[in-house]
């Protein structure tokens, strides 16, 4: 009697069936969290996202005022994370867009839907965005754990920067939460979505970079719009900027070299932040047009002039910085492989810049007093306290070497009423000064580690983004926050490059079915 057995890759029946289709059926599930089959998104997907990010945040807040605050929040956080699993369950590329959706209405669908006897929105609600990315993160681990060994390095210099933010935390009160978010979140999203994307092809990743652009553009330019038909005052009455203390605290006109300039915000709500969000476009439509087939250009042309005059109408000077450092990251990475090079060098450009502009604004003296008063030079010109905010964190930084802890200072101690001194001096209007104030200058060390990690692992168009956006955040405090950063954060991931984003051979011997199964999930 002759006994065959059969090759491992054409089992088909028997004791392997259970186990063959257990496994197959959880490899399924994890490749439908990362939208492996794809997902092409057209405008009624667009549509959809943007309708569940304003219920996202509708449907709680028409309940403030008559549940108790324990159901309300359990109700906020069911709405974010039934919408999270169905964007993903429908394909990653949904997800993305809503999460977006999320950071880029938040201020107005808050303003909106909030009732008139609320005085301060809830912040699990206001924080729904960050619940999203969360949920996506905890459906993604198994996935991620596999997908995320390519980038070891970067993974652990994140880890060891959350661990030293983490460590510095006192207290779960006042500003702690939001500034664990802008320290931890941004980074996080890079590599989350490293992780769903990283067996993607490269088309498909473009694919969803030029959706991303695209609609990105189309918020920024219809909410300008409306804004200006309507006018601002109307704008912001409408939204009750007055029901927001971090939305009331900021002004609608800016200073540029003395000329007085109205600024909007549109569907961002503030002015500074939509032109960031309109910078980062510039600059990601024209890292696509570079190396994109000719067929998007135009596309991308059109995106780069709508948010050129979004950028002007909001009057962000930080956004003109990042357009400068992106130019300047660009030539520097074109004649260099050095990462490091490419990174030092746009920041210390941006610092020299800045203290060009505030030496033409107040006086060369004045400009240059900062490194020793950094109170000293605040006043006239906003661009002073962006610089004072800088100095004064990592002077503390230096000196201290130890933070004084998550929460303590920044703007958030301006918004609760802090006397100029204790928000400036703290890092205030500075996102590289509040993280070394709070978490000293290990803090600051191992975040430009990972930043330099991630640059090296992505490849040279990340960098360029990545570098630009670490450097306009020296002078800009909501450049790490999630409304701003996620569009940078999510673009940068995207632009890995096709040597980076590859998943490595099956070794000989190897299940061939396997090998099949990786090459449909690109």
């Amino acid at each position: 009697m002759t006994t065959t057995i059969p090759r491992r890759d054409d089992l088909s029946r028997g004791e392997a069936d259970p186990v063959r289709g257990r496994t197959r059926r959880f490899a399924s599930l994890q490749r439908a969290r990362a939208g492996s089959a794809g997902t092409p998104v057209n405008p009624v997907h667009l549509l959809f996202v943007t309708l569940a990010a304003f219920a996202v945040y509708a449907v709680p807040l028409s309940f403030v005022g008559q549940f108790r605050p324990t159901v309300l929040m359990v109700l906020s956080v069911a709405a974010v994370v039934v919408a999270t699993v169905l964007t993903m369950a429908i394909g990653a590329e949904l997800f993305v867009v809503f999460w977006l959706a999320l950071a880029f209405f938040q201020n107005f669908a808050v303003g909106m839907f909030v009732p008139g006897h609320v005085d301060l929105v809830p912040v699990y609600i206001s924080e729904s965005k960050t619940v999203a990315i969360v949920t996506a993160l905890a459906l993604m681990f198994p996935t991620a754990m596999t997908n995320l060994k390519r980038y070891r390095r970067p993974v652990i210099w994140y880890g060891l920067f959350a661990v030293v933010v983490v460590g510095h935390v006192s207290s779960l009160g006042g500003a702690t939460l939001p500034y664990l978010r802008n320290f931890l979140i941004p980074l996080a999203t890079v590599l989350l979505i490293v992780a769903i994307t990283a067996q993607w092809s490269e088309d498909r990743r473009s694919d969803l970079l030029r959706v991303v652009v695209r609609y990105s553009t189309a918020v920024l330019t219809i909410g300008t719009v409306a804004e200006a038909l309507v006018g601002s005052s109307a704008w912001r009455s409408m939204v009750n900027v007055d029901k927001n203390a971090a939305l009331n605290s900021l002004s609608s006109v800016t200073s540029f070299l003395g000329i007085q300039i109205d600024r909007t915000g549109g569907f961002i709500v503030e002015p500074t932040n939509a032109g960031y969000i309109a910078a980062a476009v510039i600059i990601i439509a024209t890292l696509v047009s570079i190396q994109g087939p000719r067929s998007v250009r135009t596309g991308m042309y059109v995106c780069i002039a709508l948010c050129g005059w979004v950028l002007i109408s909001s009057g962000a000077k930080s956004g003109l910085l990042m357009l400068l450092v992106a130019s300047i990251s660009g030539v520097t990475y074109a004649r260099s492989k050095r990462v490091w090079g490419g990174l030092l060098g746009g920041w210390t450009i941006s610092l020299l810049v800045v203290l060009a502009y505030v030496a033409v604004a107040t006086g060369p003296g004045k400009a240059v007093s900062v490194f020793t008063d950094p109170l000293g030079i605040v006043g006239g010109d906003s661009t002073t306290y962006h610089l004072a905010g800088l100095v004064a964190g990592m002077k503390h930084a230096v000196t201290e070497f130890v933070g004084a802890g998550i929460g303590n200072g920044g703007n958030f101690a301006r918004i609760a009423g802090a006397p100029v001194s204790r928000w400036i001096l703290t890092g205030g209007e500075s996102s590289w000064g509040v993280l070394a104030y709070q978490a000293g200058i290990l803090g600051i060390v191992l975040f430009a580690a990972t930043v330099a990690s991630l640059c090296k692992h992505l490849g040279k168009r990340s960098a360029v983004l990545l570098s630009a956006w670490t450097s306009a955040a020296m002078f800009a405090e909501a450049l790490f926050g999630p409304q701003t950063a996620g569009l940078i954060v999510v673009a940068a991931a995207l632009f890995m490059t096709a040597d980076t984003g590859n998943v490595t051979q099956p070794a000989a011997g190897t299940d061939r079915r396997h090998t099949i199964d990786k090459g449909d999930e690109q």
